[in-house]
């Protein structure tokens, strides 16, 4: 790019609970940051919704937070980056029906009948991925071609939120290659719709956006996407990623053998591969190059479970917060912090919302086992951070088991790693120092890396990710507190297996969700 030409990039992360925006200078350097929350609709249990039309409302006002002081001429491309989900558009780009997202369980049905249609085997096979609902896409396009035929027959594409985005940024339809491997359509190795698994389940092509790579230009911002935003029309937008590879870019994370954590409404626990060698037990997609992997252990109650405990149980926490102007969060973990290791015996299994890595259990729940009269508020808060701990501990270590090589050390970010108290206790649940990145939202910097990969700031991938990479903070495990994790760890695993017989007994139960007296 020439001397003068525009140089900041724009990255954006559609997440679990609101989109995150910012301008970065190609050294990494923050110049502007937005931020909108929205919420997720769960009128049911086992189902999880979001309004797509909200994402790109709370979208354009993050944008136009992050852009208020800068220059948008000088932004010369734009990332886009999403957590999972599928929408259902019409030609001009607007959703038919709430997205269905990653955390939904509806589509179980559809499991079975893709595993007896297609062959569990033969889906692994061709995607790297198992079948399951909710984190893969083609169980929830079936499910609305069985149960909303309206809706599937007027669709004109189904689209994830990244490329969702995308569409109403450029009026193109497009699927990045990271995330077209999260819908089960996809052809892990050769980067194409699998043709076979299309014309046995009757599901037009022409219904799908176009797969293309990570940092290919996909469109540009057109005129109305500018005046909502405050972008300059016509500014190039990238195709994107999912939002695990954009934290491997952000965290300068992409070579096999480095490990990171990101910590946000799920957490992931990544690592990227050298050849295709594929795990039932992960989510596996490309990385940006063509020789790479990643290896994605997906752990879907973390910050979503921390959430839950703020909305419903730190309620005086809240009225402080507002009244001294404190963040609750950090007063739920300073409490957290005064609670003795291993919460008095209070375990926590973080299946809020069913589980991925490594159960795969969409009946999954939640469960306080050990919980006495004696427990208090601070114990409860920290075994709602020590559950999730022991989930990546369990993850790593079938990554250490897998890979024959044992982690060293992991980096960490995303929004809920910004807690010392939090970091400090994952460092002392796995014994391995913990390497906290100050840049929180690594996956909105990774985007804005790719999207400069993508018009050229960059020469290469790795001169934009080595540029911005950073050391961050290091949190040492200590001995005495992993000692009593040690004792506490093997029951952790031991009660998935005990308590498993029941969560699907209690889903078929039935049970009323709301009551007229």
């Amino acid at each position: 790019m020439q001397t003068g030409a525009p140089q900041l990039l724009l990255g954006i992360d559609i997440g679990g609970t609101g989109s995150k925006v910012a301008v970065y200078e190609p050294n990494g350097t923050c110049r502007g940051e937005g931020y909108a929350e929205y919420s997720m609709i769960s009128t049911t249990p086992g189902q999880a919704e979001h309004d797509a039309e909200g994402w790109w409302q709370a979208t354009a006002r993050a944008v136009r937070q992050a852009v208020a002081d800068v220059e948008v001429s000088q932004i010369a491309a734009i990332g886009v980056g999403c957590t999972n989900g599928l929408i259902a558009v019409d030609k001009t780009g607007r959703p038919l029906r709430p997205a269905i997202m990653l955390w939904d369980q509806r589509a179980l049905p559809e499991v079975s009948t893709m595993r007896t249609t297609l062959g569990a085997e033969q889906i692994e096979a061709i995607t790297g991925n198992p079948a399951a609902p909710g984190a893969y896409s083609l169980p929830t396009i079936l499910w609305l071609k069985h149960n909303e035929p309206d809706i599937f027959e007027a669709a004109h594409k189904f689209m994830v939120p990244g490329g969702y985005l995308v569409a109403r940024l450029t009026g193109e339809f497009t699927i990045d290659y990271s995330r077209a491997c999260t819908t089960l359509l996809f052809d892990i190795r050769a980067r194409s719709w699998h043709l076979p698994f299309l014309e046995t389940l009757e599901i037009p092509m022409a219904k799908l956006p176009e797969p293309v790579s990570s940092h290919q230009i996909a469109g540009s911002v057109t005129a109305e996407a500018a005046e909502l935003t405050g972008l300059s029309e016509g500014t190039p937008v990238i195709a994107g990623c999912m939002d695990t590879v954009g934290a491997a870019l952000g965290s300068n994370t992409t070579e096999p053998g480095e490990y990171f954590i990101i910590m946000g409404t799920a957490a992931r626990v990544s690592a990227p591969l050298g050849q295709a060698k594929f795990d039932r037990r992960f989510m596996n997609c490309t990385l940006v190059q063509p020789d790479r992997w990643l290896a994605i252990g997906a752990i879907n109650g973390v910050g979503s479970s921390l959430r839950w405990a703020r909305d419903v149980l730190a309620l005086d926490e809240q009225r402080r917060a507002r009244t001294d102007d404190s963040d609750v969060y950090d007063l739920m973990t300073t409490q957290a912090a005064s609670a003795p290791p291993g919460s008095k015996g209070l375990v926590f299994l973080p299946y809020m919302a069913g589980e991925r890595t490594p159960i795969w259990n969409p009946y999954a729940r939640g469960v306080f086992f050990g919980l006495t009269l004696g427990h208090t508020r601070a114990e409860i808060f920290r075994a709602l951070l020590e559950g999730p701990a022991f989930a990546i501990r369990h993850t790593v270590e079938i990554l250490e088991q897998e890979s024959g090589v044992e982690v060293q050390s992991l980096k960490i970010g995303g929004a809920a790693a910004k807690s010392d108290v939090w970091n400090q206790i994952i460092a002392d649940v796995l014994n391995k120092p913990m390497v906290a990145l100050s840049q929180s939202h690594v996956e909105v910097l990774g985007a804005a890396i790719l999207a400069g990969y993508g018009v050229g700031v960059y020469p290469d991938l790795a001169s934009g990710t080595a540029r911005v990479a950073e050391k961050g903070r290091r949190f040492e495990p200590d001995p005495a507190v992993n000692a009593v994790y040690n004792r506490l760890f093997p029951l952790y695993k031991r009660l998935y297996p005990a308590v498993a017989p029941f969560f699907e007994e209690l889903v078929e139960l039935n049970l009323p969700q709301g009551w007229v007296a």
